[in-house]
């Protein structure tokens, strides 16, 4: 009863709940927060039957004996973005700030040229 369901069983309800939560209206919160939770449960679901399937080859045997099976298994930074907000976890404080300064100081020059436009277009009409 505690074990994680079949793999392909876990992957095809973690489809269904992604599917949900993309498909339900904006005005229908308690919806979308069960499929977001769902989906969420269905995503370790998902992992730990990657990681039973693992280790029940020689190399995760071995690993797991080890108790290093965890990491050859997906884990959950590789998922969707989840890489760029690990990366960031490790970057100094100083360059996160650089990179803001970088994208502020794009969205002030975005910001100026369209205004620019914007004038220079009504001026021709």
């Amino acid at each position: 009863m505690l074990a994680p369901p079949a793999l392909e069983d876990a992957r095809s309800s973690l489809e269904y709940w992604e599917e949900r939560q993309r498909a339900l209206p904006l005005y229908k919160r308690g919806a979308r927060r069960e499929a977001r939770e769902m989906a969420a449960r269905w995503q370790e679901r998902v992992r730990a039957a990657e990681r039973i399937r693992f280790e029940a080859t020689v190399a995760g045997r071995i690993l797991a004996a080890v108790g290093l099976s965890r990491f050859f298994v997906r884990p959950a930074w590789s998922t969707k973005g989840g890489l760029i907000v690990f990366a960031w976890t490790f970057l100094p404080r100083r360059l996160k700030l650089v990179a803001a300064g970088v994208v502020a100081a794009w969205l002030l020059a975005a910001a100026v040229t369209i205004t620019v436009l914007a004038v220079a277009f009504s001026q021709l009409m």
